[in-house]
């Protein structure tokens, strides 16, 4: 009976735990975990953006907290229910009103609701493209300020 008993506790502890991600896997979206120092699980599926309109790309990487949850107990069928920032990958910013994204290069997209700002900054080369028209419009002023500004018709 008590043989009965540890085995439910066991299965207890194991429906939710968090882990250290020890391994990653981007070509087919997936990452080893580390839950108490054990063994590295198997490869565990990364949680998508994915819906019927769009997809979108979220690349874990090793040392990201995450909590995974194993149905029936058995971390052999986990997967990762949330992520969590830590000491060594933190929050980007602190302020409420600011959403950011940020890559490893330091390119930014961050948007204010208080000032209702939005700010992109590449590290690199930015390129606007589209299949049809591209348009500026703005109830304000509209600076360009660059080393040089090109404008000719009929593409680059």
């Amino acid at each position: 009976m008590s043989e009965h008993i540890a085995e439910i506790l066991r299965m207890i502890q194991n429906m939710i735990a968090i882990g250290t991600i020890v391994a990653v896997d981007h070509a087919n979206a997936r990452v080893k975990v580390s839950i108490n120092n054990r063994p590295p699980s198997r490869w565990l599926p990364v949680p998508g953006m994915v819906a019927q309109n769009f997809r979108g790309t979220n690349h874990l990487r090793i040392g990201t907290q995450v909590m995974v949850g194993s149905p029936s107990g058995d971390p052999a069928n986990g997967v990762i229910l949330q992520v969590f920032y830590s000491d060594s990958l933190p929050t980007v910013s602190t302020d409420g009103a600011v959403d950011t994204v940020q890559w490893n290069d330091g390119t930014t997209v961050t948007y204010n609701t208080g000032s209702k700002r939005l700010k992109l900054h590449s590290s690199g080369d930015l390129v606007v493209s589209a299949a049809g028209a591209i348009g500026i419009q703005c109830d304000g002023d509209l600076w360009l300020n660059a080393n040089h500004i090109h404008a000719q018709e009929g593409g680059l």
